[in-house]
């Protein structure tokens, strides 16, 4: 998927949808991409690990930080709120689906046992 702004969501979390929020605008035009994983994992088994394995890098809060802070996307950040005319579409939408999978985007499914 595409983003501009680090500050959007995007992804609507499992509180938001409790709390009937809206799910996220994706932005088809986003200067940046993001990779987003879906993990199906067994019991005792942690996603932290699972990223690490995946990543092969270093997934202490220190280091992520810093990653952050040295990221490109940080002179982006806030810009969504000052662009209200930003290109999004509604996730679910078939406009939507064909930008994820007319990008290249991938979703990566790891599966306990396979």
């Amino acid at each position: 998927m595409r983003y501009t702004d680090p500050n959007v969501p995007l992804a609507q979390s499992d509180e938001d949808a409790i709390l009937g929020l809206d799910k996220p605008m994706i932005d088809i035009h986003g200067k940046f991409m993001a990779l987003q994983i879906r993990l199906t994992l067994g019991t005792s088994a942690y996603a932290t690990m699972a990223l690490r394995e995946v990543t092969k890098t270093e997934t202490s809060s220190f280091h992520q930080t810093n990653l952050t802070l040295l990221s490109e996307d940080q002179a982006y950040r806030d810009t969504a709120k000052n662009d209200p005319e930003m290109a999004s579409i509604e996730p679910g939408s078939s406009l939507a689906d064909d930008a994820v999978t007319g990008d290249g985007d991938l979703t990566v499914e790891v599966v306990e046992g396979q």
